[in-house]
């Protein structure tokens, strides 16, 4: 049975970011998530000690709230995990404190979970769907209602690029908030 992997697509992102280099200067995703690994723990130890780690994507989480059990069935089709529309209420920091974006309307913000960072598939993806792992951080995955705090290394955010006011190799701080969670052909 094909196993499909949020990490595979993770990795290939990264190398796919890597390939945007200046030729003689190197990057090495490996070598700077264990350079990050200690930055992040210290972090989490001292901002959010009740965090959990999950050894597979190197991100740190914590469940604010579980959200509505079963409002949302993560699908997969055509071996594609299907994107669904998603509305959140969310912050992100970097670790040194500086607030580089939020949405906290009540209105939300309405995106298909396709189009956010890897840090966010991770955290919204159930651990397997129909019975093929997919590695997200959950069980039943994210679920309309639920409250996540995640740190994620640089390597599931923007990599060794520069977005915005957001550095290159930067490990991000993000609280989310499912407002709604929908199939994608439906809108929010």
């Amino acid at each position: 049975m094909k196993k499909i992997n949020v990490l595979v697509l993770g990795f290939a992102m990264t190398l796919g970011l890597s390939g945007c280099i200046k030729d003689g200067d190197p990057f090495d995703p490996a070598a700077q998530l264990e350079l990050e690994k200690p930055i992040i723990r210290e972090y989490v130890e001292a901002k959010y000690p009740a965090a959990t780690l999950d050894a597979n994507s190197n991100i740190w989480y914590q469940i604010i709230a579980s959200g509505e059990a079963g409002s949302y069935e993560y699908k997969i089709v055509n071996d594609q995990i299907e994107n669904p529309r998603i509305k959140v209420k969310y912050s992100g920091w970097l670790l040194n404190g500086t607030k580089f974006d939020e949405n906290q309307t009540d209105a939300g913000w309405s995106t298909t979970l396709g189009s956010t960072i890897s840090a966010w598939h991770i955290a919204f993806l159930p651990k397997t769907i129909g019975g093929e792992e997919v590695n997200g951080l959950t069980s039943q995955g994210l679920q309309k209602g639920a409250k996540i705090r995640i740190i994620t290394p640089s390597m599931w955010a923007y990599g060794n690029a520069t977005n915005g006011s957001i550095p290159a190799n930067s490990p991000l701080d993000f609280e989310i908030e499912v407002l709604d969670i929908q199939p994608p052909s439906t809108s929010n």
